[in-house]
């Protein structure tokens, strides 16, 4: 397993690829289950499709709650959600957002039994962190926030 963040000049990027011990299928219908992402990570607050762009393609609102240290936020997005095989990247739709741009990229495929994901997102956010917080503190809560999403996809793939 690999996982980096990276915060520089008001950018966050987070990169993740490990192999999870599920079943590619099911771990496909984890990721495919839009509503079911507040279960998986207790930041993220709601989720909700609220519609599609003009291409079909679903609109996705989630409420995060982020904190950092002594800094709290609850941040809104609404996202642009296109899924290929193997692949769904999320794009923030700056004017209905609290980010002035988020690109996340989840791809997965079979390995035996098991399943490769590999996880890059980068995002700038809409409002100020305090630069004590983004340099000492807001690493290490991407880092938890992405390791116990995956783990809890994981496990819920593996399923009952």
């Amino acid at each position: 397993m690999t996982l980096d963040v990276t915060v520089a000049a008001g950018v966050y990027r987070v990169t993740f690829d490990a192999v999870i011990d599920a079943p590619v299928e099911r771990v496909a219908d984890v990721l495919m289950d839009f509503v079911g992402y507040a279960s998986l990570d207790p930041r993220i607050r709601s989720s909700e499709v609220v519609g599609a762009a003009t291409d079909g393609a679903p609109l996705l609102r989630t409420r995060i709650r982020a904190c950092a240290a002594f800094f709290c936020r609850d941040i809104r997005r609404v996202e642009r959600v296109t899924v290929g095989d193997g692949v769904l990247v999320a794009e923030a739709l700056p004017g209905q957002s609290d980010v002035r741009s988020s690109v996340a990229r989840t791809e997965w495929r079979a390995e035996g039994g098991r399943t490769r994901i590999r996880y890059q997102a980068e995002f700038v956010p809409d409002f100020w962190v305090p630069t004590l917080v983004s340099r000492r503190y807001a690493g290490r809560m991407l880092r938890e926030s992405v390791l116990e999403l995956f783990e809890n996809v994981e496990e819920r793939a593996r399923g009952p």
